[in-house]
């Protein structure tokens, strides 16, 4: 009988836990409340403080999920918010009935005397959706768990996992003092000491690649986002390939955490070799080659083989990315580690937002930057050009790419430190028509890095620019030297400075 009564008991509880869930937690007069707030005052600091945290799942109810997707097409767009605006876009977007019309949406607006609180509303309608999640992944995990062949450990460790990238720190504002700042500087300082005291291989702040204008112009270091945008075919791959591998020969202190979701992992070494003994990956995956090469393959494969490299080449969300690359950082706590993400638009993620491609840029830039925050690593995502870079009318400009030719949000170009744009002038087979001779070879050879994060116009800014000539096929790049240099430059600036303070 107490066995029976101690069953019914925990079967009463889990009853309860059930019944609680049939209810999920919401609050649709706060959603309403903000929904008519973005479209009262879209313009206010405040209120548009609160647009870049929201995300449409925020939302309990449906329509104010679709309400919100409209409001973030037109804020992409550098379109006016309001309530004509959003109807509009409803009505572009299929939904207009679905969120109750133009009358629906005209009311919600009518009840906002004052949108001062939106933070505060929009703090609880996250911390309901932070309860419907907990209690979803709690469910799902409970009933996985009630099955025998189900590995415990692996469960355990996933709903660690998806509780934590929940993100209940989306509101802490992480804050230091200047003595705590100075602290960790002079421990810096001393540690640097210590080192050189003992012989030690000093840490350094900047890697180079012994490329002079890129060495000057991309700092290659410890908490940054370098973002490489390009079109398809670019060479993309085959540029942070080169990157990675010229990093690792020159420093003996550098990890790789290399996601690779356009080529796998065999195929990257493979790019390694094809580099070193100038035959292409192709003819190495066929075995097409003089086989009285393999011993000097073998060679450069034993270097490889020395390389502190870790590749994922299969399917992978960007939030799992953090974990693995927190424990990836934690392994390896002196060094100088790496993450390389090719390519964003390949990530799982993609699926939950099929609907809303502003908020998977959001989502996945958000994952991004936490990643940089929890492992003060360098993060090099690579990303896609839009279709547009392509329209017949940047022919004129040799299609030199702008910073809105990349696809997604503005969180694609707000985000990172750095964005590096690449042209590769022969994928563009109307640009190459235009010239013959050896300027059509010198073109078809040519691959240019612009590192102007912040510039938008098409002409000029050349300062910014760095010219390769390649050979593609055996990840081959040799920096172009321009006359003068933006050191020499800097170094005139600071004499002529120094003459006039004199």
């Amino acid at each position: 009988m107490k066995q029976t009564s101690q069953w019914a008991k925990k079967k009463r509880n889990t009853d309860s836990v059930f019944e609680q869930c049939k209810s999920p937690p919401q609050a649709i007069d706060l959603e309403e409340a903000i929904i008519g707030s973005l479209m009262l005052e879209s313009q206010a600091d405040h209120v548009k403080t609160v647009l870049l945290k929201l995300r449409p799942e925020h939302f309990y109810k449906e329509s104010h999920k679709l309400l919100l997707n409209a409001i973030k097409t037109l804020q992409e767009q550098d379109f006016p918010i309001d309530i004509l605006t959003v109807t509009e876009q409803c009505r572009k977007n299929g939904n207009l009935e679905l969120v109750g019309g133009a009358y629906g949406i005209t009311i919600l607006t009518s009840r906002i005397s004052s949108t001062v609180n939106i933070d505060f509303w929009f703090r609880i309608i996250y911390q309901k959706f932070l309860q419907r999640e907990i209690n979803r992944i709690g469910l799902q995990k409970a009933d996985i768990a009630m099955n025998d062949s189900t590995d415990v450990f692996d469960l355990l460790e996933d709903f660690i996992t998806e509780l934590e990238t929940l993100d209940p720190l989306l509101f802490e504002t992480v804050a230091t003092t200047a003595d705590s700042l100075a602290d960790e500087m002079i421990t810096e300082f001393d540690s640097i000491q210590s080192r050189k005291s003992k012989k030690f291989l000093l840490p350094m702040m900047v890697y180079n690649l012994g490329w002079p204008r890129f060495d000057e112009v991309i700092s290659l270091a410890k908490d940054k986002i370098i973002l490489i945008a390009g079109a398809a075919s670019a060479g993309k791959s085959r540029f942070i390939r080169t990157i990675i591998y010229r990093l690792l020969e020159r420093h003996p202190d550098i990890s790789v955490c290399w996601i690779s979701l356009e080529d796998s992992r065999q195929d990257l070494l493979r790019s390694y070799l094809a580099s070193k003994v100038f035959i292409t990956a192709k003819h190495l995956k066929s075995m097409k080659y003089d086989h009285s090469m393999i011993d000097e393959m073998k060679g450069f494969t034993r270097e490889f083989q020395q390389f502190d490299i870790e590749f994922i080449d299969q399917a992978i969300r960007s939030d799992d990315i953090v974990t693995h690359f927190v424990q990836f950082c934690d392994q390896r706590k002196d060094r100088f580690n790496i993450l390389v993400v090719d390519n964003i638009l390949s990530l799982d993620d993609q699926g939950d937002f099929k609907f809303d491609p502003n908020g998977f840029s959001n989502h996945v830039m958000h994952n991004l930057l936490k990643c940089r925050q929890k492992t003060k690593g360098l993060i090099i995502p690579l990303h896609h050009f839009n279709d547009a870079q392509q329209n017949k009318e940047n022919l004129s400009t040799g299609y030199r790419p702008v910073l809105k030719d990349m696809k997604g949000s503005e969180t694609f170009r707000r985000t990172p430190n750095q964005v590096l744009l690449i042209n590769s002038f022969n994928i563009y087979k109307d640009l190459m028509s235009e010239y013959t001779g050896i300027e059509h070879d010198i073109l078809e050879h040519m691959f240019i890095v612009d590192a102007g994060k912040n510039r938008e116009d098409k002409i000029g800014d050349s300062a910014a620019l760095i010219h390769f000539f390649t050979e593609m096929a055996y990840d081959q790049f040799w920096e172009i030297p321009l006359p003068g240099s933006i050191q020499t430059n800097k170094k005139q600036s600071i004499n002529k400075s120094k003459k006039k303070a004199r």
